[in-house]
C-alpha cells in the first residue's frame, strides 16, 4: 500500500477516536444537590424539619410559659460564650395541666418584698438574701394547704423580643426549682413569662433595669376564702 495512503488511514481513525471520546452524553442517575438546578438525574429533596424556635405547643398564655405576643422567634445569646447555658432551660418538673387559676384569686402584695433579682443575662438565683426570698414563701406554700402560687419571669429591655420571653421563662423555672427541691408540690406552681414586656420601671439605664431582671411571685387563694 502506498506510503501517503497508509498515513491517511491512520489519521482518519485517529480523528473518529478523538471525535467519539470528545462527544458529550446526558449523564445517568446523578444525584444533584439540594438547592441546585438539578438538570441531570434524578434529584434528592431534603425531608421536611419542624421551624427553629417554636414556642411551645397549646395557647399561649398563663400555664403555657410564654405570655401572649410570643412570637416563638429563635432567641439569639447576647453572649455567644453563654450560649450553652443561657439555652439550655434549668432542671424543672412538669407544669401542673390546665389553669390553675381557676376557682382562684390572686394576691399580688403577699410577696411583693420577696421579688427575686438577676444578674444580667443570668437566670440563675442567687445565694444570699435571694435565695432567703424563695425560701419563704417555700415554707408559706407548705404551711397553706389551699394556698398556689403564679411565679413571673421578666427581663429588661435589651434583647430581642423572643430572646427575653425565653430569658424570662428560664428565670420563673429556676425559682420554681427552688420550692420544689424545698417540699412545695409541683402541682402548687406554675410559671409565665412576659420578658421585658411588663418593666417595673420605665427607665433606660442600669438603675432601671436592674430592677427589671426579676421574678415576681403571684399568691392564689380560693376564690371563697382567706388562707393567711
Amino acid at each position: 500500500m502506498n506510503r501517503f495512503l497508509k498515513i491517511g488511514l491512520i489519521t482518519l481513525v485517529l480523528a473518529g477516536a478523538l471525535g467519539g471520546a470528545g462527544c458529550k452524553t446526558k449523564p445517568k442517575n446523578i444525584t444533584a444537590i439540594p438547592g441546585s438546578e438539578g438538570r441531570a438525574g434524578t434529584t434528592t429533596e431534603l425531608a421536611p424539619t419542624a421551624p427553629i424556635g417554636t414556642s411551645p405547643g397549646g395557647t399561649a398564655g398563663r400555664g403555657n410559659r410564654f405570655a401572649p405576643g410570643d412570637t416563638g422567634a429563635n432567641p439569639v445569646d447576647l453572649n455567644p460564650q453563654n450560649a450553652a447555658a443561657n439555652l439550655t432551660p434549668p432542671p424543672q418538673t412538669d407544669l401542673p395541666a390546665g389553669d390553675i387559676r381557676n376557682g382562684m384569686r390572686e394576691d399580688r402584695e403577699m410577696f411583693r418584698g420577696n421579688t427575686v433579682y438577676f444578674d444580667f443575662d443570668k437566670s440563675a438565683v442567687k445565694k444570699g438574701p435571694e435565695t432567703t426570698k424563695v425560701l419563704a414563701v417555700a415554707e408559706y406554700l407548705k404551711a397553706h394547704a389551699d394556698a398556689k402560687l403564679e411565679i413571673e419571669g421578666h427581663c429588661d429591655e435589651r434583647g430581642t423580643e423572643g430572646y427575653n420571653l425565653s430569658l424570662g421563662e428560664r428565670r420563673a423555672l429556676s425559682v420554681r426549682e427552688i420550692l420544689l427541691n424545698n417540699g412545695v408540690a409541683a402541682e402548687k406552681v406554675t410559671t409565665v413569662s412576659y420578658g421585658e414586656a411588663r418593666p417595673a420601671d420605665p427607665g433606660h439605664d442600669e438603675a432601671a433595669w436592674g430592677k427589671n431582671r426579676r421574678s415576681e411571685f403571684v399568691l392564689l387563694l380560693p376564690a371563697g376564702g382567706n388562707v393567711r
